[in-house]
């Protein structure tokens, strides 16, 4: 189990052992002696949890185009997916977009309907103050 401390550095010794705790560097010990550290350094240590896996896979060969909605609203695409990628719970897909490699979070696509029915923007002129 990997332990590490959450404030000020310690040392934990033991009967045959000791080990330095620090903040942001996790030390892995035997589950025994991680659960009687935890019991007695209650909020002075903390267990790290293990990141989550990511799974990165080639696209299919015959996927189809996608759309995605970008931060200002607007819905871009088309693009054709090139991977496909699992981190933790969140789906990303890697697109190639007018010469740049993208990451499209999959919470964003939307249909081929939606952008070809988006209203589009335009420019207006600044309302002028009367006087």
């Amino acid at each position: 189990m990997k332990l590490e401390a959450t404030g000020k550095p310690f040392i934990y010794r033991w009967p045959g052992g000791e080990v330095r705790l620090e903040s942001g560097k996790p030390i892995d010990l035997p589950p025994d002696r991680a659960a009687k550290l935890l019991a007695r350094a209650s909020g002075r240590v903390r267990q790290v949890e293990p990141p989550d896996p990511t799974v990165i896979e080639f696209a299919s060969p015959i996927a189809k185009a996608i759309y995605w909605e970008r931060g200002d609203t607007s819905i871009s695409g088309p693009a054709t997916p090139l991977f496909l990628e699992q981190v933790g719970h969140d789906s990303v897909l890697v697109v190639e977009y007018r010469g740049d490699l993208i990451s499209i979070n999959a919470n964003t696509l939307r249909s081929k309907h939606q952008f070809e029915t988006q209203v589009k923007l335009r420019v207006v002129e600044p309302v002028k103050e009367c006087r």
